[in-house]
């Protein structure tokens, strides 16, 4: 799935692949909540050791959505060792920043 169009993306997204999803999963939840991010949903990859999270964005221009995910990957670096991408990305030509589609919406459950 594309995720620019004319330099403008309507999603942020974080790949993650390593072993600690569940941890990871949760960090986000406790970051966005501080950042006052509301509009994301966290999905499984293929396995259970990546996760896809797409953040719902107003078509801003790359820049800023690089700006924001530099932001997001800074906060995150704090608490985990960097297991991660963050797209869509300046570094990458308009015809990489691509995404495959989520496996199943990724919801993890207390144990009692």
């Amino acid at each position: 799935m594309p995720l620019l169009t004319n330099n403008r993306t309507n999603y942020l997204v974080i790949e993650y692949k390593g072993e600690e999803a569940k941890r990871f999963y949760y960090l986000l939840k406790h970051l966005f909540s501080s950042l006052n991010i509301l509009d994301y949903h966290i999905y499984q990859g293929k396995d259970e050791k990546r996760l896809q999270v797409f953040i719902e964005v107003e078509n801003i221009l790359i820049e800023e959505a690089e700006k924001r995910l530099l932001e997001i990957s800074h906060a995150l670096r704090q608490k985990m060792p960097i297991h991660w991408n963050c797209l869509p990305s300046l570094s990458l030509p308009e015809a990489y920043n691509i995404v495959t589609l989520p496996y199943k919406k990724r919801l993890f459950l207390k144990k009692l």
